[in-house]
């Protein structure tokens, strides 16, 4: 039995409400958009404020129980409301436009 490449001949948006998978179409390859990673996410940081990650790991808690800690060690994907942005935003005093400045260079970093 053949097999054929799944071919979309329309965008397919999967994003729910809080952010998510974004599944399109260009030429004939399928691509999936994913909110930015936590890697890409403090690399923006850093080229916004030299040194902000090291002054955010210091302010999570040791406890690893903590939700704090667990958003820190586990988030896959950094979307607006998210616990990790708004220790982020806290712990930092970040305004709404860095915020956003922050998102959208985190999109543009390499993955």
């Amino acid at each position: 039995m053949s097999s054929y490449p799944i071919r979309p001949t329309f965008p397919i948006d999967l994003r729910s409400p809080g952010g998510g998978l974004v599944l399109g179409r260009q030429g004939g390859t399928v691509t999936i958009d994913t909110p930015p990673s936590p890697a890409q996410f403090f690399a923006a940081l850093e080229a916004l404020i030299p040194g902000a990650s090291a002054t955010v790991q210091a302010a999570v808690p040791s406890d690893p129980s903590d939700p704090t800690n667990r958003a820190f060690r586990l988030t896959n994907f950094v979307t607006p409301g998210c616990a990790l942005l708004t220790f982020v935003t806290a712990t930092l005093g970040l305004t709404s436009v860095q915020v956003a400045n922050l998102l959208t260079q985190s999109a543009l970093q390499p993955k």
